[in-house]
């Protein structure tokens, strides 16, 4: 069987963007999955998402990293993220059992294997949590990680940064369902997108599905349920601001 590994970032605690990808990675008969960080934050489902994914991974089904949202719950990250991003985190450590806790506090910050680098935000001073937007922080990445392969999160939207003959790493907008040939002798970057809160415009959930016997990464989008999710976050009181970025998926 083609391992087809599928790469979600920034679930962000919503539970219907996450089980409609999940029922779409299975339809596109994925064997294995990678977490690229960023579980909780957000939106309304944090203990439902860390439970799938510990599950998960306890399985042996798939591999997570840590991502910034993750560790503010378990450090302090009240002078790091704004008034939204912070109210979400202080409502979400009142949602989590120490177990739930003590899972994201054993998550890596990066997870290497033989030709890819899985990472929340960057190879390059990982913890540091600074976004891959440009040739040269995508050319710090991959230097950093020394792979043919690093694939990320953190920046919300779909990208995919290919190295070119003389080195240089160039930008590249992938369209959703459109297979892209990824040969192992260049470097690539593939920023996955956002499940749980895009920022593109779209609200439909991102991910994508990473072939490496076929050197294939196919960049997914996924309509579900957005205003479901998007009560959610009102019923609970958090802040309007975020649900409002579901239905705009901005």
């Amino acid at each position: 069987m083609t391992e087809r590994i599928g790469l979600f970032a920034d679930l962000h605690s919503n539970l219907e963007a996450f089980e409609a990808c999940m029922e779409r990675a299975q339809e596109l008969g994925v064997t294995r999955m990678a977490f690229l960080g960023d579980l909780v934050g957000y939106n309304a489902d944090p203990a439902a998402l860390v439970d799938r994914v510990a599950e998960l991974v306890q399985s042996g089904k798939a591999i997570a990293v840590v991502g910034n949202h993750d560790e503010a719950v378990f450090k302090d990250y009240s002078k790091r993220m704004n008034a939204s991003a912070n109210a979400a985190i202080e409502w979400t450590k009142a949602q989590l059992s120490s177990a739930q806790v003590d899972f994201l506090k054993g998550l890596p910050l990066l997870i290497n294997e033989e030709t890819t680098c899985y990472v929340h935000s960057s190879a390059h001073k990982p913890a540091e949590w600074n976004y891959i937007t440009d040739s040269m922080s995508a050319w710090q990445c991959v230097q950093s990680s020394g792979k043919s392969y690093t694939f990320v999160g953190h920046a919300h939207e779909q990208a995919l940064f290919y190295q070119s003959a003389v080195g240089k790493l160039i930008r590249f907008a992938p369209h959703p369902g459109d297979e892209v040939p990824v040969m192992s002798h260049r470097q690539w970057v593939g920023v996955v997108g956002s499940l749980g809160q895009p920022r593109d415009g779209n609200p439909e959930a991102c991910f994508a599905i990473f072939e490496p016997e076929n050197s294939a990464l196919t960049f997914q989008r996924v309509p579900y349920d957005h205003f479901k999710a998007a009560d959610k976050v009102r019923r609970v009181g958090l802040p309007e601001e975020l649900a409002n970025r579901l239905i705009t998926g901005k």
